[in-house]
C-alpha cells in the first residue's frame, strides 16, 4: 500500500500510494508487470494426395501437414495487475532446402489477468499448411521452424516474451509489418524461395 519516494540528497520516504496522484499510482503499478509462463504449441494433422495439386500426373506426390498454432500464458508472479495486455504471436516456417524463413501466421489477443480467467489465456490461429515432396532424391518444401510470443502493457512496453530463437525478438517491428508467407533471413530482409536444383535427363 505504499511507495518509496526518493529525494534530490538519495533520501527515502515511504509514503501511502493514496497520497499520491492518479498518474503517479499507473506508473508505479506499470512498473511492476506480472511475470507468465509462457507455452506455444501446434497440432498438426497430415494429408496426402492422389495426384499432384500442382503438376497432374507427376509421379512425385507431396505430402501435406496442416497446422494450428496456439500461446497459453499463465501468471506465476504473485500479486494483481489490474490492466490489459496484448499478446501477439508469430509462427515461423524454414524452408527444407535453404536457409529460408517463413511467417507462417500471426495472431493478436487482449486480456487482463484476474480471478475469473485464473490468470490465465489462450488463443488460436488459422491452420496453416506446409508441404514437402521428394523429387528424385531431392527433398523440397516447407517445415515448421520456431514461434515468438510478445505480450505488451497499454504504453506499448514488451514486458515478457518467450521465443524458440533469441533473433526472432529483434525483428519485431519487421514481423509486425509483413504479410503471412513472406520469405526472409536472419536479417529481416525480404528473400526469394530457393529455386530447386537443375537435374540432369539422359
Amino acid at each position: 500500500d505504499k511507495v518509496v519516494l526518493v529525494d534530490e540528497r538519495g533520501k527515502q520516504r515511504k509514503v501511502p500510494k493514496a497520497l499520491i496522484s492518479d498518474a503517479d499510482q499507473l506508473y508505479t503499478e506499470l512498473l511492476q508487470p506480472p511475470k507468465f509462463n509462457i507455452d506455444f504449441s501446434k497440432k498438426s494433422g497430415q494429408r496426402f494426395f492422389e495426384e499432384s495439386p500442382l503438376l497432374p500426373g507427376a509421379r512425385w506426390l507431396p505430402r501435406q501437414l496442416d497446422y494450428t498454432f496456439s500461446a497459453r500464458l499463465r501468471q506465476t508472479s504473485a500479486g494483481e495487475y489490474n490492466h490489459e495486455l496484448k499478446v501477439e504471436f508469430f509462427a515461423i516456417g524454414e524452408e527444407i532446402e535453404g536457409d529460408n524463413y517463413i511467417l507462417l501466421d500471426r495472431q493478436e489477443s487482449r486480456f487482463t489477468p484476474t480471478e475469473a480467467n485464473e490468470r490465465s489465456h489462450t488463443f488460436s490461429g488459422d491452420t496453416v499448411g506446409l508441404r514437402e515432396s521428394t523429387i528424385f532424391t531431392e527433398r523440397r518444401g516447407q517445415k515448421y521452424g520456431g514461434y515468438l510470443v510478445l505480450v505488451t502493457d497499454e504504453r506499448g512496453i514488451i514486458v515478457d516474451y518467450g521465443t524458440s530463437h533469441k533473433w526472432l525478438l529483434e525483428l519485431v517491428n519487421t514481423l509486425r509489418r509483413f504479410p503471412e508467407g513472406r520469405h526472409f533471413d536472419k536479417s529481416g530482409a525480404r528473400v526469394e524461395p530457393p529455386r530447386p536444383k537443375e537435374i540432369g535427363v539422359y
